[in-house]
């Protein structure tokens, strides 16, 4: 019986060590800052998207019809808004120097230079055309999710409309699109796979995750980012957090979860990054918040 009750003991001493280890373990994703304004002036009022090239950040601020630039460190650099035409601005993206947005309301993609002057626009490939998410590729080409529609409107670098493909019919809804290398990644809301990576020419290539309450499952899956080492990020704003994996869909690495105000991340929608920090847009607190990558997950 000794024996017996002096094992019970050691074991219980196992357990305990191992789950104080799991507890006292360093999280490999720290909290860095936040950026919540440009100015006392000039604060967020209703971020939909950002860009970040290698060295700005560019902020579409829809409730507050205006887009502003950050260095990387959150510093602010300009801005403009309505003076310039921007209304609702819904996502944003920078190639050659020139600033693409999509817009409520507008049938075009109006291009503006760094001054925040209009310098064109991307006119409407079809009638009833409504952009809304945008992705450009290395070589400047770019994608437009038509809102209505739900096609994926392909253009070149010089703006000229070439085709789509997609529609309501194949995802009923989409969060989010980015592209990288020649492949376009897709996440979608309402029905499974969740991620779904094609072809620039829009053909299927592969796809996973779904819908579901458990850990494993996505909530309300939203913004979507691919990394330099091929890992695919996606944000899931219900779950508050986001989570990386690899194109089979195995997990790679995640972060965030709702709970301490300043260090937590609540109803996030959007993420990029440069090196070893994540930006993340947080749309249930009207900020970014950057997030540094401690490990070889990224």
């Amino acid at each position: 019986m000794r024996k017996i009750i002096k094992g019970l003991f050691l074991t219980i001493g196992i357990l305990l060590s191992v789950i104080q280890a799991a507890e006292s373990a360093p999280s490999n994703f720290y909290f860095i800052n936040t950026i919540d304004r440009f100015s006392e002036e000039y604060r967020f009022e209703g971020l939909s998207s950002f860009f970040i090239n290698d060295e700005e950040i560019y902020v579409a601020d829809n409730g507050g019809s205006h887009i502003y630039i950050f260095n990387l460190d959150g510093s602010p650099v300009f801005q403009f808004g309505k003076e310039k035409g921007i209304t609702l601005p819904i996502d944003i993206f920078v190639y050659n120097d020139y600033i693409y947005v999509s817009e409520e309301g507008k049938d075009s993609i109006e291009i503006f230079n760094m001054r925040g002057e209009k310098s064109g626009i991307i006119a409407p490939p079809y009638e009833g055309f409504a952009p809304s998410k945008m992705a450009v590729a290395e070589d400047g080409s770019f994608f437009v999710v038509d809102r209505n529609s739900l096609k994926i409107c392909v253009f070149d670098r010089e703006g000229e409309y070439g085709y789509n493909f997609g529609g309501r019919d194949i995802f009923k809804s989409i969060a989010g699109i980015t592209v990288k290398d020649g492949r376009i990644y897709i996440s979608v809301m309402s029905n499974n796979p969740v991620v779904r990576v094609f072809d620039t020419k829009g053909n299927y290539l592969t796809g996973f995750g779904q819908i579901g309450e458990g850990e494993h499952y996505f909530s309300m899956p939203s913004g979507i980012k691919v990394d330099d080492k091929g890992n695919i990020w996606v944000v899931d704003a219900f779950k508050h957090r986001v989570m990386g994996f690899n194109i089979e869909g195995k997990k790679q690495g995640e972060f965030g979860i709702f709970g301490d105000p300043k260090k937590d991340l609540y109803y996030p929608l959007g993420i990029d990054f440069r090196g070893d920090t994540f930006y993340v847009i947080e749309k249930g607190r009207g900020r970014i918040s950057l997030i540094k990558a401690m490990s070889n997950e990224q």
